[in-house]
C-alpha cells in the first residue's frame, strides 16, 4: 500500500498538468527546459511531450518550442526552384540543424514533430497578403498547418506566432478559421475550414489586415469587404478602434504606381472614420494608419488595412 501511495503521489503533477487548459504552465515548461544542441528530433519531441496526455497540450508544447527557438529567414525564398527543390526531410532537417528557416522549415518541421507524437497534420500552402507588396499576390508564397485535435481540424500558423518581443502571438494557434483566412488562403480551398465556400478571386478582394492590426487588437471589426465605394469623389471608412487614436490614411495610385499626398483638407479623420477626397478618376489602393497619443508625444503606425477603391 505504501508503494501505491508514493506513485499515486508521483502521477498527480503529471495528471493536474495534463489535464489542465492553463498553457501558461506549459510554456513555462517549454521555456526552461534544457536542451542540447545535438538532441535528435525524436529525442526532443519526446522531451516536449512525455509531461502530458492530452494531444492539446502536446501540440501547445512543440508549437512553442519551434516558434521559440526557430529563428525567422527573411533572406530565404519561399519560392520553389525549378533547379533545387529539396526533399520535405532536407527543409525540417536543416531547420532544425541550424536552428533557422522560412514558413516552409516552420511548418514542415512542427508536422513532422507532430508525426513522431502520433498526431495528424497537414502542411498547408497559399497565399497571404499582409502589405502592399503582397497585395497584388500572383503564386503562393506562404505555408502553414492544420492539425487533428479529437477528431476536429485547427489552423495553426507557427511563423507567425514568433515573436522575439513579446514571445508567442497566440492569435495564430487554433485560429478561427473566419480571421484566419482574411490573410491566408489554401491552394485546395477545403483547406480553409470555414462554413462559407471562398474561392481565390474572393480572397483577393478582401481587406488587407497588417500584421500591426493583429499586434495591436486595433479592433473587432474583421469585414471581409475590402472594397470602399465613391460619393461625390469621397472614400469614407467607418472603424471603431479599441485603442485611443485618430485615423489616418493615403492613396496609392495603381495605374502610376506613386502614393498621393494629401492635400490641406482632403483628410477628414476622426476616432471612428476617415473621410479621403480622392484627387482624379482612377483605381487606388487605400491605406490605412492611425495616430496614437503615448504619454507626452504620439506613435504613428503607417499600415494597419489596406483597401481597394475606384473613382470612375
Amino acid at each position: 500500500m505504501k508503494h501505491l501511495f508514493t506513485i499515486l503521489l508521483l502521477l498527480i503533477p503529471y495528471i493536474a498538468w495534463s489535464q489542465s487548459n492553463d498553457f501558461r504552465a506549459v510554456d513555462n515548461y517549454v521555456c526552461s527546459l534544457k536542451v542540447d544542441k545535438d538532441i535528435t528530433i525524436p529525442e526532443l519531441t519526446l522531451k516536449l511531450t512525455t509531461p502530458f496526455n492530452s494531444d492539446l497540450l502536446k501540440v501547445r508544447a512543440i508549437f512553442v518550442w519551434i516558434a521559440t527557438n526557430i529563428e525567422y529567414d527573411s533572406k530565404e525564398s519561399v519560392a520553389v526552384s525549378p533547379t533545387f527543390n529539396p526533399s520535405d526531410k532536407e527543409i525540417f532537417n536543416d531547420t532544425y540543424k541550424f536552428r533557422k528557416g522560412n514558413c516552409r522549415g516552420y511548418s514542415q518541421l512542427f508536422k513532422y514533430m507532430l508525426d513522431l507524437s502520433g498526431i495528424k497534420s497537414r502542411v498547408i500552402n497559399g497565399y497571404i497578403r499582409t502589405d502592399l507588396k503582397n497585395f497584388f499576390l500572383q503564386n503562393p508564397n506562404h505555408a502553414w498547418n492544420s492539425v487533428n485535435i479529437e477528431n476536429k481540424w485547427y489552423l495553426f500558423d507557427v511563423t507567425w506566432a514568433r515573436d522575439p518581443i513579446k514571445g508567442i502571438n497566440d492569435l495564430w494557434f487554433k485560429t478561427d478559421p473566419e480571421i484566419f483566412i482574411l490573410n491566408h488562403f489554401p491552394v485546395y480551398q477545403p483547406h480553409t475550414l470555414t462554413q462559407e465556400q471562398y474561392s481565390l478571386d474572393d480572397f483577393r478582394r478582401f481587406p488587407v489586415y497588417t500584421r500591426a492590426y493583429y499586434d495591436l487588437n486595433f479592433s473587432n471589426d474583421f469585414s471581409k469587404t475590402g472594397h470602399v465605394d465613391i460619393v461625390n469623389d469621397t472614400a469614407t471608412v467607418k472603424i471603431r478602434p479599441h485603442i485611443d487614436c485618430t485615423l489616418r490614411a493615403r492613396l496609392y495610385d495603381t495605374n502610376s504606381r506613386v502614393w498621393i499626398d494629401n492635400k490641406p483638407g482632403s483628410l477628414v479623420a476622426g476616432v471612428d472614420y476617415i473621410k479621403l477626397y480622392i484627387p482624379k478618376k482612377g483605381k487606388f489602393i487605400l491605406k490605412l494608419g492611425a495616430l496614437k497619443k503615448d504619454g507626452g508625444s504620439y506613435l504613428y503606425y503607417d499600415e494597419l488595412i489596406y483597401y481597394t477603391i475606384e473613382n470612375k
